[in-house]
């Protein structure tokens, strides 16, 4: 079986790597308002067949939460085959989102949003101009205009350097390697099941899926299949704390080097990369533009964190061939399929100019529980392997508010265990759950009938 790119949102599939991006948020005012919008949207959603070598200027997906498909005055008994993670509110506890992070100080309106239209462009010309006819068609529906300015969320390059976030580093670099098709042979080697709905088995679950039993689940399922979730999440970056972070400790973990190359190093250490990407696994005493994209490797070879600390960023997120606690709390590494781009403007140094910048992610699954929490757990608390010194400890990218987690960050070297003491560097501003339609989807709700 081999699922139908062309009915595939090419945000799934796709890498975009657009310089110009701006997400769009709408409240539904009715169901005629709101499909009036999907109508307009349908012919223009980008999908994954499309050849993006060179692309067009502009490129377009859709995402709708459960909340919106209600505004649609959807069958009852159709809403009820979705599962109860996408149905209700994001989950703060799970996600670690308390003090500064919990809901109550996110951005204002943006749980109230039904409906998301992710724009990616080369120009702010061809920006400016679809996002003007996105909003004239949206008459009827109003824009949540969620930032601290009251603007739309919109981001893109930072600088010349492809991929480069706010704390400095490379993103981009780790994809989860696609199998797209179940024919013998096919390249990739994680299963599409774990990020498409429609195509469940007892292996990778993913809801809606039919039951004999429930006539509606099986047009659930017609409805949800080629479609993925999508965890919309914006978090801002204190980067005048994270580079007062740097130069403090940094020389105090490695006096043993000049002050700019303990700085680097440690920075190296949180991430489980140098700045470039490079892989501590691979270079750790300093960056290789040989393996700057290189993300062919384990951990295995050094179990005990000498090169790469168990609790660095990458390492929590994917622990790869690290042992893990045995079924049925972890079974296997769960997979997200990350997209996004920073916001703000760039700072340099330590003197903090109180605008707000940062990083809006969206992180493509089919099962939020099975993958995205999961994942928010890990980074809040590492109690998930026997590997862990601490299983207190935690991400150093993750919220250092939590009150059962340590806020120490080991770093194993040969001469013992040195630690540094993490200040909160990072807070979520919004987390919203939408469904990514596929195309044949999209068309079916803009319609008239009643689905």
């Amino acid at each position: 079986m081999s699922p139908e790119l062309s009915d595939i949102q090419g945000l799934i599939h796709h890498h975009y790597g657009y310089p110009k991006l701006r997400h769009l948020l709408f409240k539904i005012g009715s169901p005629a308002s709101g499909r009036q919008l999907l109508k307009f949207l349908a012919p223009r959603v980008t999908h994954a067949a499309m050849n993006l070598d060179p692309g067009p200027d502009v490129l377009l997906n859709v995402g709708i939460t459960f909340a919106g498909l209600q505004s649609l005055k959807l069958d009852l008994d159709l809403l009820a085959c979705f599962p109860i993670d996408f149905k209700e509110a994001p989950d703060s506890t799970v996600m670690g989102d308390v003090g500064a992070s919990h809901p109550d100080r996110w951005w204002k309106g943006f749980t109230d949003a039904n409906l998301v239209v992710h724009l990616f462009a080369r120009s702010t010309e061809t920006l400016e101009a679809i996002t003007s006819e996105v909003r004239e068609a949206a008459a009827g529906n109003t824009e949540i205009l969620p930032t601290s300015a009251g603007g739309p969320i919109e981001g893109g390059m930072l600088g010349t350097i492809r991929g480069e976030l706010h704390f400095g580093y490379r993103d981009g670099i780790s994809h989860p390697d696609v199998r797209w098709s179940d024919d013998p042979g096919s390249p990739g080697s994680i299963d599409y099941r774990n990020f498409l709905l429609g195509y469940s088995t007892p292996q990778i679950p993913s809801s809606p899926k039919v039951f004999a039993s429930v006539p509606a689940s099986a047009r659930a399922t017609g409805l949800a299949r080629n479609g993925s979730y999508s965890v919309f999440r914006v978090l801002i970056q204190n980067v005048a704390a994270f580079n007062q972070f740097l130069a403090a400790e940094g020389p105090r973990a490695f006096p043993e080097l000049p002050p700019t190359d303990a700085q680097e190093l440690l920075a190296a250490k949180l991430m489980g990369r140098w700045r470039d990407g490079t892989p501590l696994i691979r270079s750790p005493v300093a960056p290789d533009i040989a393996f700057a994209n290189d993300n062919s490797f384990n951990y295995s070879q050094d179990a005990a964190g000498l090169r790469c600390p168990i609790s660095a960023h990458i390492r929590v997120t994917n622990p790869r061939d690290q042992a893990l606690d045995p079924p049925p709390k972890v079974i296997g590494v769960p997979q997200v399929i990350r997209r996004g781009a920073p916001f703000g403007t760039k700072l340099e140094g330590t003197v903090d100019d109180n605008q707000e910048r940062g990083l809006a992610g969206l992180f493509i699954c089919s099962s939020i529980t099975r993958q995205f929490y999961t994942l928010m757990e890990w980074m809040k608390e590492n109690s998930f392997s026997p590997s862990f010194q601490d299983p207190r400890a935690q991400d150093p990218l993750a919220n250092h508010e939590v009150p059962s987690a340590s806020k120490e960050f080991l770093i194993p070297t040969e001469s013992g265990v040195r630690s540094v003491t993490l200040p909160n560097m990072v807070t979520t501003r919004g987390t919203a759950f939408f469904l990514l339609p596929s195309l044949t989807a999209i068309n079916r709700l803009a319609g008239d009938d009643r689905i």
